[in-house]
C-alpha cells in the first residue's frame, strides 16, 4: 500500500523500449489502451518480467481520454486479465461495469475520475469523492481542469482534508505546477510521461523529478539550524 507520494512513469506504445528511461520513477503505469502495435497483455507481461517496480495497469475509458478500440466488455476483460501481472489496477468511477470489474480484480484498486474541460464545484467534488470512498478502492484519483489559480487552491485544500489515500491532478497549463506541488499536500501519486504526454499539462518524468527534488530540498529541515 502507498504510504507516501509516489512518482509514476506513464508508458504506452513501445513500453519495453522506454522502460529504461523510467528507472527513476517509483512506479510504472502501463496505459494498455495506447498499445496498438502489439498485444497489450503480452506487453504488460514483458514489462512485469523486466522490472521489480510496482505496476499500475489501466485501460482508460474513451470518455475520459482513453484510446481503446474494443467494446466495453472487452475493455473490462482486459483489465481483469491484466490484474494477474499488475500490482494496482485503475478502474474509472463512471465505468458502466465498474462494480463487476472491482469484484473480480483481486489486486489493490485505484478508482479514478477525469474531467478534461472543467473544475468541479465543491458540492460535486464532495459527491464524487464520497462515491469513491464507497468502493473497495485503495486509492482515489481525481483529475480536474482548473479554470483559475483559486481552483488550484481548492484542490490543495481538498487534499489536506482527505481521509483516504487520494491523488489529485490539475490538468492544463494553469494547474501544471501542481504536478510537483500537490504531493507536498498529500497527493498519493503524481504522473510524468516518458515518451509523450498522455494528459494536458502533464510534465515529463525528467522535469517532474527535478521539480520534486527542488521542492523537497526547500522544505527539508535545515540541519544547521
Amino acid at each position: 500500500m502507498i504510504h507516501r507520494s509516489a512518482i509514476v512513469a506513464v508508458l504506452g506504445e513501445d513500453a519495453r523500449v522506454y522502460l529504461r528511461a523510467a528507472e527513476e520513477a517509483d512506479m510504472i503505469e502501463l496505459r494498455l489502451d495506447l498499445i496498438h502495435k502489439s498485444d497489450p497483455l503480452e506487453t504488460l507481461k514483458a514489462v512485469r518480467d523486466a522490472t521489480a517496480k510496482p505496476i499500475i495497469a489501466t485501460v482508460r475509458l474513451r470518455t475520459e481520454g482513453g484510446m481503446y478500440r474494443g467494446s466495453e466488455d472487452e475493455r473490462i476483460d482486459l483489465l481483469i486479465k491484466a490484474s494477474c501481472y499488475a500490482d494496482y489496477v485503475d478502474v474509472e468511477l463512471l465505468a458502466e461495469k465498474r462494480d463487476e470489474a472491482m469484484s473480480r480484480i483481486k489486486k489493490p484498486l485505484i478508482v479514478s475520475y477525469h474531467d478534461f474541460q472543467n473544475m468541479l464545484d465543491e458540492t460535486r467534488l464532495a459527491e464524487v469523492y464520497g462515491q469513491m470512498k464507497n468502493t473497495k478502492a485503495t486509492i482515489a484519483k481525481i483529475a480536474l481542469t482548473p479554470q483559475n489559480l483559486k481552483d488550484n487552491l481548492k484542490i490543495l485544500q481538498f487534499l489536506l482534508d482527505a481521509d483516504m489515500p487520494l491523488c489529485m491532478i490539475a490538468m492544463g497549463r494553469i494547474g501544471m505546477h501542481l504536478r510537483a506541488v500537490a504531493p507536498l499536500y498529500g497527493s498519493a501519486l503524481t504522473y510524468g510521461f516518458v515518451a509523450e504526454s498522455t494528459a494536458p499539462g502533464q510534465m515529463s518524468l525528467k522535469d517532474l523529478i527535478i521539480a520534486r527534488k527542488l521542492l523537497d530540498d526547500c522544505i527539508a529541515p535545515n540541519r544547521d539550524g
